[in-house]
């Protein structure tokens, strides 16, 4: 009998193990696998700007580029219910909206886009610069138009899958701690940060989207 609940002892620690083990070998298989995701993610947004890079070898590649650019930034914005003024030939534009709509607070919410060649260096620049102000202590609002085109174009330049509710949640945690860049995926490429800076003697906070990539036209 002692031997029978011995071996019975033995089978059951042994189970207990190999059930441990398959709970341990699974967890660290979802970290791989979230880990390898996110390469795998950063390395298609690599992939966006070298589809881009090949084409602007020629001119006609290049003015091809700049238009494609354009495009996906107008329909970020318009899509998002914003509309956009002026334009250039060349598909760059200034978009700037001048207060909120419950006076006397004022704000300013403007993009800078633009994509130019610097032929002394061999370089072409994308060149966008997205920004809001905000009053300090302002609660984000999930139906602000601003941040909905921010997602949009955050997502028309990248292969994220984040939703557009997982994004707000990202930006509001962020805007209601302290002034840094929001923990976003493609961050190294295009930051997505909360500046606070000071404006006439009082501190106010700015939502801020950015991009500044060279592409290499030497040969073009």
């Amino acid at each position: 009998m002692k031997v029978k609940k011995s071996i019975l002892s033995m089978i059951l620690v042994l189970s207990v193990g190999l059930m441990v083990g398959c709970i341990h070998s699974d967890d660290s298989s979802k970290n791989l696998i979230e880990v390898e995701t996110q390469k795998n993610k950063e390395n298609e947004t690599i992939e966006f700007f070298e589809n881009y890079s090949e084409k602007t070898n020629t001119r006609d590649g290049l003015y091809e580029v700049k238009q494609d650019l354009s495009k996906k930034i107008s329909k970020s914005i318009i899509d998002s219910g914003l509309s956009i003024a002026d334009s250039n030939p060349d598909g760059s534009f200034v978009l700037s909206l001048g207060g909120f709509e419950s006076p006397p607070t004022k704000s300013i919410q403007s993009l800078y886009y633009s994509m130019y060649e610097d032929y002394k260096k061999g370089k072409s620049i994308i060149d966008i610069f997205w920004v809001k102000e905000y009053p300090e202590n302002m609660k984000l609002d999930e139906n602000d138009k601003y941040i909905k085109a921010t997602y949009n174009i955050f997502k028309s330049l990248t292969n994220t899958r984040l939703t557009e509710k997982e994004f707000f949640n990202k930006v509001e945690k962020t805007f209601n701690e302290e002034d840094r860049l929001v923990e976003l995926p493609y961050k190294d490429v295009i930051p997505v940060q909360v500046v606070k800076v000071n404006k006439s003697g009082k501190y106010i906070k700015t939502l801020q989207l950015r991009c500044n990539y060279d592409f290499d036209i030497s040969k073009s």
